[in-house]
């Protein structure tokens, strides 16, 4: 009996020992878990408002983002590359230890976009082109350059795409008349930009042979090649309607210095009986054809007035 005593003793005695033992575990677990937990909780950052990054040849450092924050700071990625548009994840680590020494770790992620919001520039030599009847043009001559920022000199192309620009817009160098022409170009991220320009086809101006002084709209009278000469303004549809009548279908055009046109001749008012209508005489300014008349012809009939919109 003495014997099964001792035994039950130390029987109870490591059962209520070894309860305490795995109580205390838990009380322990317990304890390190609620210090990892509030360390992390500890562990924060604050940030800057983020910056528009624009695409180009350039890098970013993701640590200009933070403003303040716990802890040690540790930036898991690496700079943004300027060069690659779209989002970038930005990640970031924060280090501490709790009241047992146990390294505590906490991640934040942030997202920062890369856009390319510059469009091309198309640079043009002229706004409108004058282009003499009967001879070629290539539309491309009047542009100057069409370049990007980032992408540099973009190249002509038939069809519109990255990286590239057109030309669009039909001229016909046959006929009077002006034409519109449009340049679209696109960078490589698909930013636009388009200019106009016009292609005024004519005959050009041609003065002929004469070397005296020219008709101005400050020099109202001079004595041309073929006597006095004047100006007026006035609508020529009435003028044109007999000329019509009469067979003539040159085109009527107004050419660069203001003279106004049919065809390749100035329209000039003269004395009917000595110059009829249709027929040709030499002015300051070139070749004119007889189209009108009025009462300067009765006191000078060899006076010519001639038609412009100054």
């Amino acid at each position: 009996m003495k014997n099964a005593g001792v035994v039950l003793g130390v029987f109870s005695l490591l059962l209520f020992g070894g309860n305490v033992d795995s109580g205390y575990s838990e009380y322990m677990k317990s304890m390190r878990e609620e210090s990892y937990q509030e360390t992390w909780d500890s562990l924060s950052m604050t940030y800057m408002v983020a910056p528009k990054l624009e695409y180009g040849e350039a890098t970013w450092d993701p640590a200009e983002l933070i403003w303040d924050h716990t802890g040690e700071l540790t930036v898991m990625c690496d700079e943004v590359n300027q060069m690659e548009p779209g989002v970038h994840i930005l990640k970031y680590r924060l280090t501490d230890y709790d009241s047992f020494g146990t390294e505590v770790n906490r991640y934040f992620y942030r997202t920062i976009e890369v856009k390319d919001t510059v469009a091309p520039e198309i640079k043009l030599k002229k706004k409108e082109v004058s282009v003499i009847i009967g001879n070629g043009y290539n539309l491309k001559d009047n542009i100057e350059s069409v370049t990007d920022p980032v992408d540099g000199d973009l190249e002509y192309s038939k069809e519109l795409s990255e990286g590239h620009y057109i030309v669009t817009g039909s001229v016909n160098v046959n006929s009077i008349g002006t034409y519109n022409v449009k340049v679209t170009a696109m960078d490589s991220n698909g930013n636009q930009t388009t200019r106009d320009y016009k292609v005024s086809v004519s005959y050009g101006v041609y003065y002929g042979t004469w070397t005296g002084q020219r008709l101005t709209p400050y020099l109202g009278t001079i004595n041309g090649p073929s006597g006095k000469e004047t100006y007026y303004n006035l609508d020529m549809g009435g003028v044109i309607a007999i000329m019509r009548a009469m067979g003539n279908t040159d085109p009527y055009w107004v050419r660069e210095d203001g003279c106004k046109m049919l065809g390749p001749y100035i329209m000039v008012a003269a004395h009917l009986g000595l110059r009829p209508r249709g027929s040709l005489v030499e002015t300051s300014l070139g070749m004119g054809m007889v189209c009108d008349t009025g009462l300067f012809a009765l006191t000078n009939p060899y006076q010519i007035d001639i038609a412009v919109n100054w």
